[in-house]
């Protein structure tokens, strides 16, 4: 604690009786309280970074801002941080070590968001999903889909998509899931996969025993089991709900959550040559030919990222939100065409700077689909004048 780390953690700002305050809060949901500070104490926690000591945090806070801070003051403040979860300590350590060992041991993941996203009583998640539905488009699909692609963005911006989108499951046979997500918080490996049941408020999912069998015995995929990046994350949780809506016959899952291609984007790694995105795909190809049964692959995944809320510095104009639109088009016309590659490479040109947020999850579903055709039922810019999200919804289906 004499050389205080903070986590990462979203700071908030408000106003409360004219003064500017902000709100701390864990991204990761491992705290369980939120943190009020002054704004002026911006620039102190951010001297926070495991390299000074408190006397050093002293001292430059101090030539920063002409205001002496004593150092019981600094400690009291570094306490009540690591009392909250804040710090990377020894405390934190062992909270978040008891944490992982309970969830670990339980069978199901319990959902996350319910009561926050959307109802966590049953009923009342019924009859929100039944108003989200009644609009829905009745046609019967004559093929039978080979995958879908979602939003993962919450359900009242995402509505419209999500409804086009998933009306599509309806009367569909018994299959299983393969639900792709984009983990938002750094994983130690591409694919994160978990083995266990998913639960919601109405009903629990089970995950498929036969195909996590497969996948246990495969040498490679055995590797990728992570159970701890799906405890809050919402990319795959937000489509649970929606299938249990829609599909009436059984059904088993099979999540999996995707890290990050920043390598891949910024030119460190070749995504045409990597050995490991190479050998994870063929493994899992082998896995579903060994397995037999009917299946669909979701990908839960948003599009461009834009505006203030992203840290861009231009305003979303017209001229703006139409250049993005431009862009999105061209990424769907690849994932319509079923084409990872291009996909990729139209996102690796433009430097992925409108953060496409569903780059990972989709490009392992369009590598897995290929064969398949595909076809684009949805799409909406949301905008509030400052940002926009972008997001869309597919049906692949076989040729």
């Amino acid at each position: 604690m004499d050389f205080p780390k903070i986590r990462y953690i979203e700071a908030h700002p408000f106003k409360q009786d004219g003064e500017e305050l902000l709100l701390l809060k864990d991204a990761e949901g491992i705290m369980e309280n939120h943190l009020v500070v002054s704004k002026d104490l911006v620039f102190f926690l951010s001297l926070m970074d495991g390299t000074r000591s408190l006397r050093d945090i002293q001292a430059e806070y101090m030539k920063a801002s002409g205001e002496l801070l004593y150092i019981e003051h600094i400690r009291q403040l570094v306490e009540d941080m690591d009392k909250n979860l804040l710090l990377f300590s020894e405390h934190f350590k062992q909270h978040l070590a008891g944490l992982r060992e309970t969830y670990e041991n339980d069978p199901v993941r319990k959902p996350y968001l319910a009561g926050k996203s959307y109802p966590a009583n049953r009923m009342e998640l019924l009859v929100f999903l039944d108003e989200m539905f009644r609009t829905a488009r009745n046609e019967t699909q004559k093929a039978r889909i080979t995958g879908m692609l979602a939003p993962h963005i919450d359900y009242e911006r995402g509505t419209e998509v999500y409804r086009d989108t998933y009306s599509s499951l309806k009367g569909q046979e018994k299959s299983l899931l393969i639900i792709f997500g984009t983990s938002h918080y750094p994983t130690d490996k591409i694919w994160s996969i978990s083995s266990k049941s998913f639960s919601t408020p109405l009903d629990i999912m089970p995950n498929s025993e036969e195909f996590c069998r497969l996948i246990k015995n495969n040498d490679v995929l055995k590797n990728y089991i992570d159970e701890w990046p799906h405890r809050n994350e919402h990319s795959i949780e937000l489509q649970l709900p929606l299938i249990q809506f829609m599909i009436q016959n059984d059904f088993e899952i099979f999540p999996v959550l995707t890290g990050s291609f920043h390598e891949y984007i910024n030119g460190n790694k070749n995504i045409e040559t990597d050995f490991e995105l190479k050998h994870i795909i063929d493994n899992f190809k082998s896995v579903l030919a060994e397995y037999g049964k009917p299946y669909v692959i979701i990908s839960g995944a948003d599009l461009a990222h834009i505006g203030t809320q992203f840290g861009d510095k231009y305003g979303l104009d017209a001229i703006a939100l139409g250049q993005s639109k431009a862009k999105d088009d061209e990424i769907l016309r690849c994932i319509s065409n079923v084409d990872a590659d291009s996909f990729f490479k139209t996102i690796q040109n433009e430097g992925d700077r409108r953060r496409i947020c569903g780059l990972t999850p989709i490009y392992f579903q369009l590598k897995l689909l290929e064969g398949s055709t595909g076809r684009i039922v949805s799409y909406k810019q949301w905008t509030d004048g400052q940002s926009s999200v972008s997001f869309a919804g597919g049906i692949f289906y076989h040729k």
